[in-house]
């Protein structure tokens, strides 16, 4: 007699969170692993407060009289160096290597035409030297320069390589700082964002912040290994290397971030729920 090795579901736990950070109140259903996993498992999670945050965000800005202005189809924000977090670059590539091969092999193309094109205007060095300065001085001529560099990215017009006809092509599964990027500002004008012309809308906690501060190995020191054009390099140089925790050790260190705080974010309550 054969025996089949039967996967046995993964235990989850579901529960009602209440959270105030940034001086708001949020009530957060969340359903999350009750064993160990990487951080990149808990993402989706992540990804639904976001989405939270920013609605508030955009419904106090309507309230405000200051609708926002970006549109379906309107790519020009694609064009800015984004950094995101350690966990986020193992997860978009492991949806790279999902896409069928002739796709696969278009993306990472991009990818690697949008890296060399910066290597070759040493640019990512001149970012993390320029980095460090702003960390370390803080004065207004560094504040300048760094604006100043930010501006050289959007003008060489390198695209994410996951832009299509202007729009995302991975929507639901952008990083956590792409959710959290609207503007009140004219469209137009975030062809080439200066500080003067773009208002960028407030919202009151940042996850992606968070995140990255949680998801974070001494693989991406140099602040530059974690922009966006620079996934592929990274996921081929690096092996993953988090360490695994319960999906509430997790959250509970995402969301002490969050509101800055040593104690734990009170649940409401917590069941387990089927996988």
């Amino acid at each position: 007699m054969v025996s089949e090795n039967v996967m046995e579901p993964e235990k989850m736990l579901s529960g009602d969170l209440k959270l105030e950070a940034g001086r708001e109140k949020f009530e957060i259903n969340l359903t999350i692993p009750a064993d160990p996993v990487k951080p990149q498992r808990i993402l989706p999670v992540l990804q639904k407060f976001t989405n939270q945050v920013v609605e508030r965000g955009i419904q106090r800005s309507n309230e405000a009289g200051k609708p926002i202005s970006c549109k379906a189809a309107c790519g020009a924000c694609c064009r800015q160096p984004l950094l995101i977090s350690e966990a986020e670059v193992y997860n978009l590539s492991d949806v790279i290597e999902s896409m069928p091969p002739e796709r696969k092999q278009t993306i990472k193309q991009r990818f690697r035409q949008g890296h060399d094109h910066f290597e070759r205007i040493d640019w990512f060095n001149r970012f993390d030297e320029m980095s460090e300065i702003a960390r370390t001085t803080g004065s207004e001529e560094s504040k300048q320069q760094f604006i100043n560099l930010i501006s050289e990215y959007m003008e060489q017009q390198i695209a994410c390589p996951f832009l299509e006809a202007e729009s995302c092509s991975i929507y639901e599964d952008r990083p956590l700082i792409c959710r959290e990027y609207l503007v009140t500002s004219p469209a137009e004008n975030c062809v080439s964002p200066k500080p003067e012309t773009i208002a960028k809308m407030p919202i009151s906690v940042k996850p992606s912040k968070a995140f990255s501060m949680l998801a974070k190995t001494e693989d991406s020191k140099d602040p530059s290994s974690l922009l966006l054009i620079r996934l592929i390099e990274f996921a081929e140089a690096h092996t993953e290397k988090f360490e695994e925790k319960s999906g509430p050790a997790w959250m509970e260190g995402f969301f002490n971030l969050i509101t800055n705080r040593s104690e734990p974010a009170s649940t409401e309550k917590a069941a387990e729920a089927p996988g």
